[in-house]
């Protein structure tokens, strides 16, 4: 994730994040410590296959990624067509092709570098059975540090599986990042799951939404994103 700014690109979902340097931290907890090293699983595009659904109030958009094939063919739009994206979908979609400097290894796995997460901020908040909660301060970039004393981040372990499950950013109460904006609300979340035969948990849904009010008039924006069909075709051992 390379930022939460209330224009969150798809984009930024896939191997492209900030190096944070979190893997350097002190340590917190015991759980969460195994969590995170047993997560760090460095790994190329090029090992990747999976779909992915967008949902929002313009319809549902399919896409496929294979990371064996050229790179200029990896991302194949399945429905609809083209022509019919609405201007929100064409953007995503574009956004999803499109390299970036600053890539993460990740893919997606979760990355604690590559998560937003400020180091030295994770702290255990709740403690219930195999779920562990910890609170953290979300990593913002320049344009979006308006933000940064209304959002907190939660992130979500579980102990049995020394997994995370759930990284959640959101605004606890109503904020104005601009003189002439105000969110009512604003939440991401991203769902991690243990699959078959992979290594560490992966990203299988994320999803946004916001409100608001802007120039005296109201707004509401959502979107879904998951990923299905997801084949890792790297060589790490499964612990």
């Amino acid at each position: 994730m390379k930022s939460v700014s209330v224009l969150l690109a798809a984009a930024s979902v896939l191997f492209s994040a900030p190096a944070l340097g979190q893997s350097g931290m002190a340590p917190v907890h015991p759980v969460l410590d195994a969590t995170l090293s047993r997560s760090a699983v460095p790994t190329d595009k090029s090992e990747w296959r999976f779909t992915i659904t967008m949902t929002n109030e313009d319809g549902v958009m399919v896409g496929r990624f294979d990371g064996t094939r050229p790179e200029a063919e990896r991302w194949q739009l399945v429905s609809p067509a083209l022509d019919d994206l609405s201007e929100m979908q064409s953007g995503m979609w574009t956004g999803l092709q499109e390299p970036d400097e600053d890539e993460d290894d990740s893919g997606l796995f979760f990355s604690a570098d590559g998560s937003d997460i400020v180091p030295g901020s994770l702290t255990l908040a709740d403690e219930a059975g195999d779920r562990l909660v910890f609170n953290f301060d979300p990593q913002l970039d320049e344009d979006d540090q308006a933000m940064a004393d209304h959002v907190q981040g939660a992130l979500t372990v579980s102990r049995d599986q020394l997994a995370v499950t759930q990284l959640r950013v959101w605004a606890p109460e109503s904020f104005k990042p601009h003189f002439a904006v105000r969110l009512n609300r604003f939440e991401m979340v991203q769902q991690f799951d243990q699959l078959d035969g992979l290594p560490a948990p992966v990203l299988t849904r994320m999803s946004q939404e916001i409100s608001g009010r802007a120039a005296f008039q109201t707004f509401e924006q959502s979107f879904e994103l998951t990923f299905t069909d997801i084949e890792y075709l790297g060589t790490v051992t499964v612990d």
